[in-house]
């Protein structure tokens, strides 16, 4: 009996010791959790097909070009791309696009942080997948990619156009 509560004493203890191994796990249904995490259209639109035929690190790369697009589309910087656009488009000074009203301090942080996270985003995660074609992710790097992806989409269709000076008329 005294042997038996050691063994179970033991494998509980080892059993919270050793972290889960949810990435690797066979029976984790990972298009399942797609379908729970990623919610906007145009995410789904680009790199569910992908994802569920395992092109992972293309699902991601697709997904992140989407939102380089719809940045471009509502900001009107269709001549910039990547990081430029990025780093125009939300600026602190003169952005094209507003995260809110940036009308405190901590309105300007909001902004100038999802300034940086937006062109983060281009740099890190895009174009990686768009100019190494042996970049391969795993199904649980890719959702979590993914599901940044989906947020900045929704900061980006929350955002509102900010109205742009034109020059005077001679």
């Amino acid at each position: 009996m005294q042997d038996s509560r050691t063994l179970l004493s033991l494998a509980r203890d080892l059993q919270s010791a050793v972290p889960p191994t949810f990435a690797r796990s066979p029976q984790v249904d990972w298009l399942a959790a797609f379908d729970a995490l990623v919610e906007h259209p145009e995410v789904r639109f680009a790199s569910r097909s992908l994802f569920e035929d395992a092109h992972y690190s293309r699902a991601v790369e697709e997904a992140y070009k989407a939102l380089v697009s719809g940045v471009r589309e509502k900001s009107g910087l269709r001549a910039l791309d990547g990081r430029p656009l990025m780093e125009n488009a939300f600026s602190l000074n003169a952005p094209r696009l507003k995260v809110n009203g940036l009308r405190t301090q901590t309105d300007r942080d909001q902004q100038l942080g999802y300034m940086s996270l937006f062109a983060g985003a281009v740099s890190g995660i895009r174009n990686p997948r768009a100019h190494d074609h042996r970049l391969m992710d795993e199904p649980r790097d890719a959702l979590a990619l993914l599901t940044l992806c989906d947020h900045l989409f929704t900061v980006l269709d929350a955002s509102i156009r900010a109205r742009t000076r034109r020059p005077p008329r001679p």
